[in-house]
C-alpha cells in the first residue's frame, strides 16, 4: 500500500467547486438542535423562524440550516450515509479554547483522537449526529507529506485516543504542541476492524 500524499491543484486543473457551502439538518427536536448548534459553533443566525434557523460563523450567509420536521425519525447509527461532519480550528490553542468553552457549558466530547495529521474531538448533538472539531498538526503541505512518507498513516489510519482534559492541562502549563503530539500519538495499535464503529 502506497503512502498518502496531498494532491496538487492549479489553474490547469478541471473546474471544481470554490468552497463548501452548508449542511441542512432535519430534526424533530428543533428547540434543542438550533440552540445546540448556536452554542457549539458560536454561530449567529442569519434568520430565525419557528421552523428554521439559518446559522453562520463566518462571512458565508449560512453554514448550517436547522429545519423542524416533527415526523423525522431518530438516527439509525448503522444506516449508510454521512458518518460525521467536521469543523477545523487554526491551531491547537484555538481547539483547546473551544474545548474548554464547550466543557464549561456542559458540552463534552464523546471521544477524542490524535489521527496523526489532525487532532479531533467528536461530539454528538441532541439528535445523535456526530460532529467533529479539530486542528491540523502540521503547518505546511510539505511537513504533512513528509510525515505521510514515513509510513505512520498507512499503518494506522485511525490514530490514538486521548483524554482532552489532560491535553488541555498540559497545553495551559506550557507543554509544546510537538510534545503533546508525541505524547498522544503512540501506544497500542487500535483494532482497525472496530476503530470506525459508531460511538454513542
Amino acid at each position: 500500500m502506497d503512502n498518502p500524499r496531498l494532491p496538487e491543484f492549479d489553474e490547469n486543473s478541471p473546474l471544481r467547486p470554490a468552497r463548501f457551502g452548508h449542511l441542512v439538518l432535519r430534526t424533530p427536536q428543533f428547540n434543542k438542535m438550533a440552540p445546540w448548534y448556536k452554542t457549539f459553533l458560536n454561530a449567529e443566525p442569519l434568520f430565525d423562524a419557528p421552523f428554521a434557523s439559518f446559522l453562520t460563523y463566518d462571512d458565508e450567509h449560512h453554514r448550517v440550516l436547522v429545519v423542524s420536521d416533527p415526523n423525522a425519525k431518530p438516527k439509525d447509527t448503522s444506516a449508510a450515509g454521512v458518518a460525521h461532519f467536521a469543523y477545523l480550528y487554526d491551531c491547537l490553542t484555538d481547539l483547546m479554547s473551544a474545548y474548554a468553552r464547550l466543557r464549561d457549558l456542559g458540552v463534552e466530547p464523546t471521544y477524542c483522537v490524535n489521527h496523526g495529521f489532525q487532532f479531533s474531538l467528536y461530539y454528538h448533538d441532541p439528535d445523535k449526529n456526530e460532529v467533529e472539531i479539530g486542528c491540523d498538526n502540521f503547518g505546511t503541505r510539505q511537513e504533512l507529506n513528509d510525515w505521510f512518507a514515513e509510513g505512520h498513516f498507512a499503518k494506522n489510519v485511525y490514530g490514538y485516543d486521548f483524554d482532552p482534559e489532560a491535553i488541555y492541562r498540559q497545553h495551559k502549563a506550557g507543554v509544546t504542541d510537538e510534545q503533546i503530539f508525541a505524547g498522544t500519538y503512540g501506544g497500542k495499535l487500535p483494532d482497525m476492524s472496530k476503530a470506525f464503529e459508531p460511538k454513542a
